[in-house]
């Protein structure tokens, strides 16, 4: 786990010096990604206004204000997801945008093309300005000369990256950790025991151990706060992929401001709590109706164990990945989906001979039970994300 929480702690302070490819051919790298920055046009007010996602507006032309002598020596990059997506530089139209394919401009070429550095890039045909990438980069070979420069400097004026998620994956980073050194130093027995993977494949459960047969002690209850923490960040960082979790509802707030976005992160962290708290008790009562009310806290902990090492690997992999290309919003979506369909298939299959292990019970009874307790919400879950 040290090794862990070390490269975690380098990911989230350092990441900032990685070069992060794209473009044709991914050769260059990004200086300025105008993402964040796409405009609409307000015909009562008669000005561009902040284009604003969850507003869900109907208008087919987007707009950024470039200002190309702030990126001397830069490329202008663009790509558009669909075809029929016309490119205009002012109010002339400049070319039809091809599908999936980048398009170049060199700072030369738009020095050429408007008299005034400062103008309007508009693109016109497509509802959701997110299928288009346009950022300035420069080519690898210039932009390592570029930064071998700038460390001789004592100033360095180069426009800064923005991205609202984070400084907020910083601080549920630090909340993590505070919470994973305050269990190591007081349940350090629990916390190795949890982390055990031997442990979590083993299908041979001492039930008199104390995590076992005390599922709602102070350790336990610990190590699942932990784990929804856990798993609310994993969700903050899907979030931000595009798989959209969060909105559309009363509880969560739209947006990615740094208040929004941690206000969400403790409000799905109590909620995931509750949940765990409420999947015990179903768990309790279902197992008392088969009259196999043995198997309960074993269940629970397994069940507990296993979703926490499940949802460690997961944030490890999705921040080491933060700055990578996941493709579209519907392929990650898809993606993630079936990632977790497959560990809850392999978690009810751990806990079926985890349970099969402790004593006489009919196999009728035990499939029965899981269906209703692991199955069940499985499918209630997919079809509340799908």
């Amino acid at each position: 786990m040290r090794v862990i929480v070390i490269s975690l702690l380098v990911l989230i302070f350092f990441k900032e010096g990685l070069a992060i490819p794209s473009g044709p051919n991914n050769a260059y790298t990004i200086i300025y990604d105008l993402k964040y920055d796409w405009l609409e046009y307000n015909k009562d007010l008669k000005v561009y206004i902040p284009h604003i996602k969850e507003n869900n507006s109907n208008k087919i032309i987007y707009s950024l204000r470039i200002n190309f002598n702030d990126y001397p020596g830069c490329y202008l990059l663009l790509k558009s997801q669909n075809s029929n997506d016309y490119l205009f530089f002012g109010s002339k139209m400049k070319q039809v945008l091809p599908k999936d394919e980048w398009v170049k401009f060199s700072y030369k070429d738009l020095s050429k093309v408007n008299n005034n550095a400062a103008f309007i890039l508009s693109i016109y045909g497509d509802k959701n300005p997110e299928n288009h990438s346009v950022f300035f980069g420069f080519p690898f070979s210039k932009a390592s000369n570029i930064r071998k420069i700038k460390a001789n400097n004592f100033l360095d004026f180069s426009p800064r990256s923005f991205s609202s998620i984070q400084s907020s994956l910083v601080v549920f980073f630090l909340f993590c950790l505070i919470m994973m050194s305050f269990l190591t130093s007081n349940f350090s027995k629990a916390y190795k025991k949890f982390y055990s993977i031997n442990d979590m494949l083993s299908f041979k459960i001492k039930e008199t151990s104390f995590l076992v047969n005390k599922p709602m002690d102070r350790p336990n209850m610990m190590i699942v706060i932990l784990l929804s923490m856990f798993s609310s960040f994993v969700f903050i960082l899907c979030q931000s992929k595009g798989f959209d979790i969060l909105s559309n509802n009363f509880i969560f707030q739209n947006g990615d401001s740094f208040g929004v976005l941690t206000s969400n992160f403790f409000k799905l962290t109590i909620i995931i709590f509750v949940l765990y708290i409420a999947k015990y008790f179903l768990i309790n009562t279902i197992g008392s109706l088969f009259n196999i009310e043995k198997i309960v806290d074993i269940h629970y902990f397994k069940l507990i164990q296993i979703s926490l090492v499940f949802f460690t690997i997961v944030l490890v992999i999705l921040l080491i990945s933060y700055n990578a290309y996941f493709g579209n919003v519907s392929n990650f979506k898809n993606l993630f989906t079936v990632i977790l369909l497959f560990f809850y298939s392999i978690r009810a299959l751990i806990i079926y001979f985890s349970i099969n292990q402790t004593g006489n019970i009919k196999t009728l009874y035990l499939i029965s039970y899981l269906c209703i307790v692991e199955i069940l919400p499985i499918l209630i879950g997919t079809r509340l994300i799908i």
